[in-house]
């Protein structure tokens, strides 16, 4: 008998350990999809401080007085998650043993495994029903269409008023973090927010009331059980939906599944202690997902327990012999199904790697992008604002040209002009030309006038479309620069561009920045380049107003030098100075309207710069975080292939181990 229970202690259930991280601050997940109302009381149960190593003296502590199913497991979930600090140490050495409670306790330290086996044991030592649930939950890592291959998360479920509600004490805790000094400086700068940040990965408490009680279809988005039953729904969702990320679970939810919280079936499983409960699930475990090998080899181990069971109690030596093989053939189905398990590792862990690579690569080239377009848009931006003082200095040298016309603009000067000796009478051939001279500058003086006034009213129609243009684009650029803000909080907390978080506001900025706001820019930089064109263009018409003026005030000295006699040409003159001067004023406002229309364009490309930069900014903070993020992944990739192998390879030599010791008993 004693050789028979030694066998026994090599056996199964082979260990599969629960190593998911506490949720983690680095990486936080919003699935709210829906508003429901609060289930949890946040402070009952914390008035029991310190706690205790007996976890059937905690139970009462926690719970006697109490009334119902809920406050009592609201209690417990409170306690848990305020005082059990995630075991990162433990986590990251992927040299983990099953939990015992005890110590879980003793120590205020666990991985999901011992959250989850210390909330059971609470729930029932306090007379609720609660089960541990082994299954699959989205790490940090995770990305929509990565296939998941062993159930590395545990959580619980709980009986409460007759249905059975989900709780993850592990995710209700609080987070990990990691933040170097360049997320650090990004958090300040960017969001502007204070966090709490660490050297060296670390277990943060941040409660969490919504992994208590929380709606079973809300809850599948992050986890879903290896036992499908367990999903709390009357439809199981196909792990394969559960992989292609929360858009398909939602359309899921809504299309196929409603929740289903009780069932005989689910009764008849919570009765089942947890080493029957794995057996019992095996086989669903393995339909639900074909990857998972080590299934199969749970439910061959429990053959093999059966079979050295009965051998024990069997008193026929004949069939105790068939029995004997019959459990050497199981054990040896469970070294093929381990080894087959063992087959998913390369690529699985190879694939990863290569991802990690494949997505720090496009991001780059993302990043690079924005920093292309960006740093064309400043240099474009300060080209044109070094281009304004050149143009105010031009605009302002034809002012004081333009000004200096006033001295020869002179109403009274035709009487002080010296008469000729031989004055000319007014039928003279030559004062006529000189009469017939002014009348047509006066035709081309409204011409030019009418050409003026049409261009100065194109001109504003163009500072209207582009005042509106500007304000269209400032709107873009703000929320293009809210975008990339929320995508650099995202990067921040180690999403990457293959996640939904970053993949919404990436494709929402690249809408925004790309298609409208580097758009209008365009257009409304051009339109710019097109008032001050038609502008310098309106100028010289303007000019050749002016000349006209001029030439018409020196003829007509010229006439009044040979006829001193035509009172009607001095009164003309005093007119036409008059208009001159006029012209010489509306020619010098437009001209200061001008400057002042550059100067200001000169600090909204300066404004304009200064946006872009600032997007440069936060692009150049987002690359470091992504080199970050690169490492880490590749780093946690690592750590899960090692724990993956040295698992693997221990459950191996155990077999190997339990079938040289059944080769030696038999004989």
């Amino acid at each position: 008998m004693r050789r028979y229970l030694l066998l026994l202690s090599f056996l199964l259930p082979l260990p599969i350990f629960c190593i998911a991280q506490a949720d983690t601050a680095t990486r936080v997940a919003a699935p709210l999809q829906k508003e429901i109302a609060p289930r949890v009381d946040t402070t009952i149960g914390l008035s029991v401080t310190g706690g205790s190593r007996d976890y059937k003296s905690l139970a009462h502590a926690l719970c006697d007085g109490l009334k119902g199913d809920k406050a009592k497991a609201n209690a417990i979930y409170n306690w848990i998650t305020h005082n059990i600090r995630y075991d990162v140490k433990a986590m990251q050495s992927g040299k983990l043993k099953p939990e015992k409670v005890e110590k879980v306790l003793k120590n205020k330290l666990g991985v999901c495994d011992g959250y989850s086996k210390l909330f059971t044991a609470l729930c029932r030592e306090a007379g609720l029903r609660a089960v541990t649930i082994d299954g699959y939950a989205k790490d940090w890592i995770f990305d929509n269409g990565d296939q998941l291959i062993i159930p590395r998360h545990a959580w619980n479920a709980v009986l409460i008023s007759g249905q059975w509600e989900l709780v993850d004490a592990t995710w209700g805790a609080g987070g990990l973090v990691q933040s170097p000094t360049v997320i650090r400086k990004i958090i300040n700068k960017v969001t502007f927010r204070k966090i709490i940040y660490a050297k060296k990965l670390k277990f943060v408490f941040k409660y969490k009331p919504e992994y208590f009680m929380q709606d079973v279809e809300e809850f599948r988005l992050k986890h879903v059980p290896a036992d499908p039953n367990w999903q709390l729904t009357d439809t199981a969702m196909p792990l394969a939906v559960f992989e292609q990320g929360d858009s398909a679970v939602i359309a899921f939810n809504t299309t196929y599944s409603k929740p289903a919280q009780h069932t005989e079936e689910l009764m008849r499983i919570s009765t089942l202690d947890p080493d029957s409960v794995s057996l019992d699930a095996a086989e669903r475990a393995y339909q639900f997902n074909n990857r998972f090998a080590m299934a199969l080899a749970l439910k061959q181990a429990g053959r093999v327990d059966g079979d050295l069971r009965k051998v024990m109690e069997e008193e026929n030596s004949d069939k105790g012999k068939l029995l004997w093989k019959d459990a050497e053939v199981a054990l040896k189905a469970v070294d093929v199904h381990i080894k087959e398990q063992r087959k998913y590792f390369p690529e699985q862990y190879n694939g990863l790697k290569k991802k990690n690579r494949a997505k720090n690569t496009e991001a780059k080239q993302y990043m690079m992008a924005i920093k292309t377009d960006d740093k064309k848009l400043v240099a474009q931006c300060d080209k044109y604002k070094h281009k304004s003082d050149t143009k105010i200095k031009k605009v302002k040298a034809k002012y004081a040209e333009t000004n200096k016309r006033k001295g020869q603009a002179n109403p009274g000067k035709i009487n002080d002009i010296e008469p000729a000796k031989t004055q000319k009478p007014a039928s003279d051939p030559s004062l006529a030309v000189i009469k017939d001279s002014i009348e047509a500058r006066n035709t081309r003086i409204a011409a030019l006038q009418y050409d003026i006034d049409e261009r100065g009213i194109a001109i504003n129609a163009l500072k209207d479309t582009n005042a509106v243009r500007l304000v269209a684009l400032a709107g873009c650029l703000g929320v293009s620069d809210s975008f990339l803000v929320s995508e650099a909080k995202a990067r921040i907390q180690m999403h990457d561009n293959y996640d939904d978080e970053v993949i919404k506001w990436a494709s929402l900025f690249k809408e925004e920045k790309y298609k409208k706001a580097d758009t209008l820019h365009k257009y409304y930089v051009t339109c710019y380049d097109t008032i001050i064109t038609r502008g310098e263009a309106m100028h010289k018409v303007r000019v050749a107003q002016l000349d006209a003026y001029k030439a018409n005030l020196r003829d007509a000295e010229k006439y009044a030098k040979w006829n001193s006699n035509d009172v009607a040409m001095n009164a003309k003159y005093a007119e036409m100075a008059n208009a001159y001067r006029a012209a010489i004023d509306s020619s010098t406002k437009n001209l200061m309207v001008t400057a002042a229309y550059i100067k200001g364009h000169k600090k909204l490309f300066y404004g304009l710069a200064k946006l872009y930069k600032r997007q440069l900014y936060i692009v150049k903070y987002m690359g470091n975080v992504e080199d970050v993020r690169k490492k880490l992944e590749y780093n946690t990739i690592l750590s899960k292939q090692a724990l993956d192998t040295r698992e693997n390879k221990q459950q191996i030599t155990t077999v190997k181990n339990a079938v040289r010791m059944m080769a030696k008993i038999y004989k």
